[in-house]
């Protein structure tokens, strides 16, 4: 019989027992809330009047950033084991290697994972202080501009370390890779984030134009999050994909 022919990667989509593809559907998720609160909030009258109120949005943003933390702590994780099927699972001195927590500061995937969970949580702050109501604007930048604004600024320094692990370098220029995809996307998504808490500062008179820019740059980086999520999947089976790469030569602490 002739060898079986390996089927493409992006008609493969179902691997539960990977961490990276459970990372990917957790940051699926958070990417599809984000979008859906950041469009009911600048166009209400399409969605049905019930999903589209304040507070259904609110929830459906603080939701998002949960699962975003979710994928984060995976992700970091993944950084600091590698990919496994099942945590734990096996035998004893299988169990014995899992770690739950490392430092390798000249490991470029390691950073990024671990910037990017520090802005998961930021952004659980940020959405999660949004659904307090009587706060003053000073009241409203401390508590939910300036954990988007670090949260959004940790976003966009993990997005490009990890552009740093792909590249093995400070960049690079490889389209045929489905992971170059993932980064560079993920990287724009964190630039519209980036945007979006630029338009989300709080000042003593109200700027409604200010809050529709800001919901539409979050729904603009949501998107950018969606798809490149969506590509982490078929990055499961791309043979080609990069291993991790070092911002310095490696040391043997860590």
């Amino acid at each position: 019989m002739p060898p079986a022919v390996p089927s493409s990667p992006w008609s493969r989509l179902w691997a539960p027992r990977r961490l990276a593809w459970w990372i990917a559907v957790l940051f699926i998720f958070g990417s599809a809330c984000f979008g859906y609160g950041a469009f009911a909030a600048n166009w209400p009258r399409v969605p049905p009047q019930a999903m589209a109120t304040g507070a259904v949005v609110g929830i459906v943003f603080f939701i998002g950033s949960l699962f975003f933390t979710t994928a984060a702590v995976l992700q970091l994780l993944e950084a600091i084991n590698g990919d496994v099927a099942n945590a734990g699972a096996g035998r004893a001195s299988d169990r014995a290697a899992w770690r739950w927590f490392a430092w390798r500061p000249r490991n470029a995937g390691y950073l990024s994972s671990l910037i990017q969970f520090a802005g998961t949580l930021l952004f659980n702050f940020n959405t999660g202080d949004a659904l307090l109501h009587g706060l003053t604007w000073v009241e409203q930048d401390a508590l939910i501009w300036g954990p988007d604004m670090v949260g959004s600024i940790c976003f966009l320094a993990a997005s490009y370390l990890a552009l740093i692990e792909i590249s093995h370098g400070w960049w690079s220029f490889e389209p045929r890779q489905v992971a170059w995809w993932v980064v560079i996307i993920n990287l724009l998504g964190s630039v519209a984030f980036q945007v979006s808490a630029f338009y989300g500062f709080y000042t003593p008179s109200p700027e409604p134009g200010w809050a529709w820019d800001a919901n539409l740059w979050t729904l603009v980086g949501a998107l950018c999050f969606f798809v490149a999520s969506y590509l982490m999947i078929p990055e499961l089976f791309d043979a080609n994909a990069n291993a991790p790469g070092e911002l310095l030569p490696p040391s043997n602490a860590g």
